[in-house]
């Protein structure tokens, strides 16, 4: 009698622990992802020195600091997100392109595909932009990225105002600095519902 009490409670506990743990798992997708903080919020955004596929180099030196808004997006070709993202992309670029100083830099950077494989996507999506190349996937691990896509929001003083995990668009682009600029002093959970908002009024 004791013993079927034992496996019983054995049973009981590991039932219990499945229980819990697909619990957790459904809560933590459910979870928007932008809840997890970049830990470089609020820091110096790391430099970067890296090969374009256009030829030549690219170094952040010259965007950074420079009394301007950059935008880094890090894609890779295996995302499929990236790919109902690539057009607006596009778009976004060529807003930066006009002579205004409302428009940030743009920087395309792409993690570990090589420039043969980064062409061909830009040849099917149109797209004209110069693309960082992170080779060996450094500049992914010194920002932090954990997937594709991600977008850093870096202030004209070169901090990192805020990390976007997923997909997005010009106009969100826009529209977020513009409430960054608006609330300089806002903490990392009224920023990313200030921007779950904008996303899904868009």
């Amino acid at each position: 009698m004791q013993k079927k009490k034992i496996n019983r409670n054995a049973i009981f506990t590991a039932v219990f622990g499945i229980l819990l743990f697909l619990a957790l798992m459904i809560y933590a997708l459910k979870q928007d992802p932008n809840y997890n903080p970049s830990q470089l919020v609020g820091e110096v955004a790391p430099i970067i020195s890296a090969p374009l596929t256009t030829g030549g180099s690219f170094n952040s030196e010259q965007y950074f600091q420079k009394n301007k808004w950059v935008i880094l997006n890090f894609w890779s070709s295996f995302c499929s997100v990236c790919r109902g993202e690539a057009p607006e992309m596009e778009y976004f670029y060529q807003l930066t392109q006009q002579k205004n100083d409302k428009f940030p830099y743009f920087v395309s950077i792409n993690i570990q595909d090589n420039t043969e494989t980064i062409k061909d996507w830009q040849k099917n999506y149109g797209q004209s932009f110069p693309v960082v190349q992170d080779l060996k996937g450094l500049i992914s691990i010194q920002y932090g990225v954990t997937g594709t896509p991600e977008t850093f929001f870096i202030d004209p003083q070169a901090k990192v105002r805020y990390r976007v995990a997923g997909q997005i668009n010009r106009n969100i682009i826009l529209q977020f600095i513009e409430w960054l600029e608006k609330n300089p002093t806002a903490n990392q959970n009224e920023t990313t519902k200030a921007f779950i908002s904008l996303r899904s009024n868009s």
